[in-house]
C-alpha cells in the first residue's frame, strides 16, 4: 500500500504547481512506487462536505506539502481558510514539522 502525500495550497494561486508536484511524484520511478498524492481538485463528487473530505485526507497522509503563495484562500464563517485548516491538522498530527 502506498503512503499518501497531501498537497495543500490555495488552488487559484498555485493550480499549475500543484499539478506539477502530483505528476512528478506519480511519474517518478521510485516515488511513484511508494507514494500517491492527494489534490482536492482530483477528488470525485462526494456525499461528504469538502471540509470533511480534505481533513480526512490530511489525517491519512504520511507527508504534508504546503505551497504558500500570494493567496491565503477564502475564509469561512470562522475566519479560517481551508489551507489554514489543513496546515493546523497536519501540525496536530506532526506531519508538517
Amino acid at each position: 500500500m502506498k503512503d499518501l502525500i497531501f498537497v495543500s495550497s490555495a488552488m487559484k494561486d498555485t493550480l499549475e504547481v500543484r499539478a506539477a508536484v502530483r505528476d512528478f511524484i506519480r511519474d517518478d520511478a521510485l516515488l511513484g512506487q511508494y507514494f500517491d498524492v492527494f489534490l482536492f481538485e482530483d477528488s470525485p463528487a462526494s456525499d461528504h462536505s469538502p471540509r470533511q473530505l480534505y481533513l480526512h485526507q490530511v489525517d491519512q497522509a504520511a507527508i504534508y506539502i504546503g505551497l504558500f503563495g500570494n493567496e491565503y484562500g477564502t475564509e469561512d464563517e470562522e475566519g479560517i481558510s481551508p489551507t489554514e485548516r489543513e496546515f493546523d491538522r497536519a501540525t496536530h498530527h506532526h506531519i508538517s514539522d
